[in-house]
């Protein structure tokens, strides 16, 4: 029998027909004589219980400040009747403290953060004939960012603790993560430095332009470029990182921490035996990266008669992707030979020119990033208008500074990472520390086998699909029509329509459609195994240390391939590697289309109301999670943030002069008072993911299956009627599992599973007083949640097979459609008064 919660003694480790299998430890309790001693002194650090209860029983009070002044200063020069000159400067200081959390040093995860930045904006006006005008502007941007933890965590003296490594390693206590567990116990903190940075962003934009009026005719010619730099300096990593996991106190043969939604294993009990799953120790850095653009437009606005005007125009774009100024960047190469797997191909690329280098850009700068504009209104009478517009726009390429936590592998700023053999084994014991040359951190040796390491499963840094510099494309649309009915009421309806197409920076789910270690079911089909039988699916998970795999005809797939890893890992397209990531593929595509509808009331007797109404609805691929990246067609569906009905009114009022009397007027007239009321549809849940660990077979995870005519729900979310001290939301018998070995057939959203509508309404009151002829002063009262709605929040809707629990009490605690009563969604009734005096 497997029970939920048991902790399993790797130390009784042994071979069962042919499955790694351990015991549970007796009573699951782990032996005083057994605990890690730097595990114990790491433990000594916590703060003592300050509430009653196993669990919880600490309360996490954390001092924080934030201190922050923006002085600015604007300069306006007329230099004559036609020119001026413009010159803006601000200085923005912050000082803060970012993820403060009560712990004590050294294992607080606290960080400092001291910024600055300059912002310079200089623009000439120059007007050259009473029909032609020309515009000049440059701007610089500058901004610091040290986001670091203390000084006292990153010097700290780890063998104080008796946790060595390299004698040469740079000090410092390590980076402690993965310590949650069962139902949210152990610790829900991570211990030790998170960031070491010193974050460096500076722009430099120029525009210019020219506005030319001939007849009818409005032309428009204009051109900008910016260039983006992004330096990231930093010793992120290089005191160690050591991430635990249940998996070294779980059962090995099955691969898994989770079996029918239940868990066992437990990462605080790895933890207490000083099992580390994976490490990894990274080299101080210092990227330096680049990225240009440039932009030309040419339009022109066509009074063609006294009814008709026409816009068209043309705009073209050219990015660059952005890259390390010295090439000091590696990523993923899928047919470069490893010499570290046996030829094997898949093995580091490094960018650049010359010796050892691919010759190469990474990504290529897309060209023909050309959009046309076409655009007309046309009055029908005297109180109708028609408009309509067609246009391409293409968005930006990916952000470059999301690359630079691995860019520099091989090239002389290594990650030096441990990695765990095979399931349940630790890749480092805590008490032993980590052990490696100090020298190989900093090794620029442009070997493509810098990964695998001997005898182990690392990961590469990542994959750069070559057509991420191409920027998405959004064709959109409209039609419209606009009626004043009244002389102060004014209707407009209107169709909006847009296609977007090479999604990568803008959908971040468009790289999840590649999975390049993932086994296609074909190849083991090819290779006679039926993942969807229990004999196939045991043979995946044997290992050939087991000699099971070998008695069915498979051998290593290179010499140094690690004996304790599973067949399926040696199945896979690349069997050296472990999950490998990819950056910036354009492969994501969206449809949107809208009726919007808008309603305005001028201002007449001191009241004006504007109420706009959209129905809508997205569609996105991948919608979300993706649920087979062998089926890409099969991905579309609603975008996560699709909400089909939006409604919002807004009114402004200012009171009249009701009296004649001068101090009457002064005390109830003139005030202005306005409101904003918002409805809108509640936003989509995912559907949960299956838990039949068809990840450990295929290295892919699938959704559940949603079993037709079953409600979603067991309460209605919006019926103002739930009490969660009493039930749950959610049904769990709307999911089943796909059968062990297929993939799920649920889309990633469905249009009626929704989170509850949380309506929103504000309202403000305000004055301008004339003190004098160029001196006034101006109050407004701010109120916010002005019906001081309290929304309960989102119900637990991750895992239908999870057990729901109830307390001694029968107050749910944890489970599928569960909501925490103290986890509020809405900040109550609260409102600020502003004032501001100009002269």
């Amino acid at each position: 029998p497997i029970f939920e919660g048991t902790i399993y003694d790797p130390k009784t480790a042994r071979l069962v027909n042919g499955q790694n299998v351990t015991d549970p430890f007796p009573g699951n309790l782990i032996p005083a004589d057994r605990l890690d001693p730097v595990a114990l002194k790491i433990q000594g650090f916590l703060p003592g219980v300050s509430n009653p209860g196993l669990a919880n029983n600490w309360t996490q009070n954390a001092l924080n400040h934030l201190t922050q002044y923006i002085p600015s200063v604007k300069i306006d020069q007329i230099l004559n009747s036609n020119a001026r000159l413009a010159y803006y400067v601000s200085d923005q200081r912050t000082s803060q403290l970012s993820n403060p959390d009560a712990l004590p040093v050294p294992i607080t995860a606290v960080r400092t953060q001291e910024i600055y930045g300059w912002t310079h904006r200089l623009n000439y006006d120059q007007t050259i004939s009473p029909t032609l005008i020309m515009h000049l502007g440059t701007g610089y941007l500058r901004f610091y960012n040290p986001d670091s933890s203390p000084a006292d965590v990153l010097d700290y003296d780890a063998t104080k603790i008796g946790f060595t490594g390299s004698a040469t390693t740079p000090g410092g206590f390590p980076r402690i993560t993965g310590l949650s567990g069962v139902n949210s116990q152990g610790s829900s903190l991570s211990f030790g430095p998170t960031n070491a940075n010193h974050y460096y962003d500076s722009t430099l934009t120029s525009v210019a332009s020219l506005t030319w009026v001939r007849g009818n005719h409005t032309y428009k010619l204009g051109g900008e470029f910016r260039m983006s730099s992004w330096t990231d300096r930093n010793s992120r990593g290089s005191q160690g990182i050591l991430n635990f996991n249940g998996a070294e106190t779980a059962l090995p043969y099955l691969q898994s921490t989770s079996t029918g939604g239940s868990q066992i294993g437990f990462p605080y009990a790895s933890f207490l035996l000083g099992q580390v799953d994976n490490a990894s120790v990274n080299a101080v850095q210092d990227p330096q990266l680049r990225k240009k653009s440039w932009g030309l437009y040419l339009q022109d606005t066509f009074k063609l008669t006294r009814k008709l005007t026409i816009d068209y125009g043309l705009r073209w774009d050219l990015q660059s992707e952005g890259h390390e100024i010295h090439y000091r960047t590696s990523m993923f190469g899928p047919t470069i030979p490893n010499p570290s797997a046996g030829g094997l191909p898949g093995a580091l690329v490094f960018e650049g020119y010359g010796s050892g280098r691919c010759n190469c850009q990474f990504t290529k700068t897309y060209p023909y990033a050309i959009g046309p504009r076409l655009g007309a209104a046309y009055q029908i009478d005297s109180k109708t208008v028609l408009r309509a517009g067609w246009g391409i726009s293409y968005g930006t390429v990916p952000n470059y500074q999301y690359i630079t936590n691995q860019a520099l592998l091989g090239v002389g700023f290594n990650q030096i990472p441990f990695a765990s053999p095979t399931y349940g084994t630790p890749a480092v014991i805590l008490q032993n520390g980590l052990k490696y040359n100090y020298a190989d951190l900093y090794s620029a040796t442009l070997n493509p086998g810098l990964l695998p390491l001997a005898g182990q499963i690392n990961s590469p840094n990542y994959y750069i699909d070559p057509n991420g510099g191409r920027p998405p494309r959004i064709n959109q649309w409209n039609i419209s029509l606009q009626r004043q009915l009244t002389s102060d009421l004014l209707v407009e309806a209107a169709y909006v329509g847009n296609r977007g197409v090479w999604l990568g920076s803008s959908n971040s789910s468009a790289g999840n459609l590649i999975n390049l270690n993932a086994i296609n079911q074909s190849t083991l089909a090819a290779r006679g195994i039926d993942i969807a039988t229990a004999s196939g699916q045991s043979l995946l998970r044997s290992t050939f240390a087991s000699g099971t795999p070998q008695k069915s005809g498979f051998s290593l797939p290179y010499a140094s391939f690690p004996p304790g890893q599973t067949l399926a890992q040696s199945l896979r397209p690349f069997p050296q590697f472990g999950n490998i990531s990819t950056n910036w593929a354009p492969l994501g595509n969206s449809w949107y289309d809208s009726l919007q509808v808008k309603v305005t009331k001028r201002m007449s007797h001191g009241l004006s109301v504007t109420s706009a109404f959209t129905y809508s609805k997205t569609l996105a691929s991948p919608s979300g999670t993706v649920n087979n990246v062998f089926n890409r067609p099969n991905q579309k569906g609603l975008a996560s943030f699709d909400q089909p009905f939006i409604l919002t009114i807004a009114a402004d009022y200012q009171t009249p002069k009701i009296t004649p009397n001068r101090y009457v007027q002064a005390i109830t007239g003139g005030w202005t008072i306005d409101g904003i009321i918002q409805r809108t549809s509640g936003s989509l849940i995912a559907s949960p993911q299956a838990t039949t660990n068809l990840n450990t077979l295929v290295y892919q995870n699938t959704l559940m299956n949603r079993v037709p005519g079953v409600p979603l729900y067991s309460k209605d979310l919006n019926c103002h009627c739930i009490d969660p001290n009493k039930e749950f939301v959610l049904n769990p018998a709307a999911w089943a599992d796909a059968p062990a070995g297929t993939w799920g057939t649920a889309a990633a959203f469905y249009g009626d599973y929704r989170q509850q509508r949380r309506p929103q309404e504000q309202a403000s009151i305000g004055r301008i007083f004339r003190l004098r002829e160029k001196v006034s002063f101006q109050i407004r009262a701010e109120f916010f949640n002005i019906l001081n709605r309290t929304y309960l929040g989102n119900p637990s809707a991750t895992n239908p097979t999870a057990t729901q629990q109830r307390n001694a009490q029968g107050v749910p605690t944890a489970g599928y459609g569960f909501i925490n009563a103290i986890s509020l969604q809405a900040n109550p009734r609260n409102g600020q008064i502003v004032g501001r005096l100009t002269w």
